[in-house]
């Protein structure tokens, strides 16, 4: 299967934490150029995105994976064919359907990422969450309210963070705690993270958090989705081809990241 990847710099290569181990050819999208696209406007964000699908499409991708917020809006987005969502491979929705929505414990949920999309986003996921079937523990939970209730916190800091420091770093797991502190005040039972990357901190937001109160589904939740989108589909040999919009240095300069990417075979990088 060839799966285009569409990431604004960093953030979305976090999912290879897991994606590496599944024989598909990965065509990457490094939109360096307009990075990153959660400080920006939605609608910035979703014409930036265009070009890398239109890419996608001419090189012959059999699905895309967008940053969560992007892939919402282009599937809730009315002007599109059913050709051109069908390309969309729904990893965000599948995860908030089948692992975040099903666990919560009283409907209440929390939303971290950058400002700029907060507000879209929780349009979206409520929007989504609209023809949810609360499980019947749930139903029966008299504290449990529906529609979800949504708390959401800017986070950018350690958006930033995650990307310049090392995950274990004294700074790095500060300013995480200080940030999930809201949740913890708000009585929210779930987190719903709007940036891939912030799932590589994952270790730190659980050990913070009692997760019999307050749950974060971290990647094998979003593994688990992969695997359904994809069961029976790996078809190709492991590859790995990236194009840049601008310079690739923020990649190359990863040397971690490249290590996970190659999965000991030679990748692909093209700059513009």
């Amino acid at each position: 299967m060839k799966i285009a990847l569409i990431s604004s710099a960093m953030d979305s290569l976090a999912l290879f934490k897991f994606l590496h181990r599944y024989d598909h050819e990965f065509l990457i999208y490094f939109d360096s150029l307009n990075a990153p696209y959660g400080e920006k406007s939605l609608k910035v964000g979703l014409s930036a995105a265009k070009a890398g699908i239109l890419r996608a499409k001419e090189q012959g991708a059999d699905a895309v994976i967008l940053p969560p917020v992007l892939e919402l809006a282009f599937l809730n987005d009315k002007e599109m064919t059913n050709e051109e969502r069908s390309l969309i491979l729904p990893l965000f929705s599948h995860y908030l359907c089948d692992e975040v929505f099903p666990h919560s414990l009283v409907g209440k949920l929390g939303l971290f990422g950058e400002e700029e999309v907060l507000r879209d986003a929780q349009e979206l996921i409520s929007q989504l969450s609209a023809s949810f079937q609360p499980t019947k523990n749930q139903q029966n939970t008299k504290k449990f309210t529906f529609p979800f209730q949504f708390w959401s916190k800017d986070t950018r800091i350690f958006s930033h963070l995650l990307q310049k420091l090392a995950r274990k770093s004294l700074l790095v797991n500060t300013v995480i705690k200080q940030d999930l502190r809201y949740f913890k005040d708000a009585a929210v039972d779930s987190l719903i993270p709007l940036n891939y990357s912030y799932f590589l901190a994952e270790r730190t937001i659980s050990k913070f958090l009692n997760f019999r109160k307050i749950r974060f589904h971290g990647f094998d939740a979003l593994e688990r989705s992969f695997k359904s989108l994809t069961q029976g589909k790996e078809n190709s040999p492991y590859g790995v081809k990236i194009h840049s919009t601008d310079s690739p240095l923020a990649l190359t300069s990863s040397k971690k990241m490249l290590r996970l990417l190659q999965r000991g075979q030679q990748i692909e990088i093209r700059g513009c």
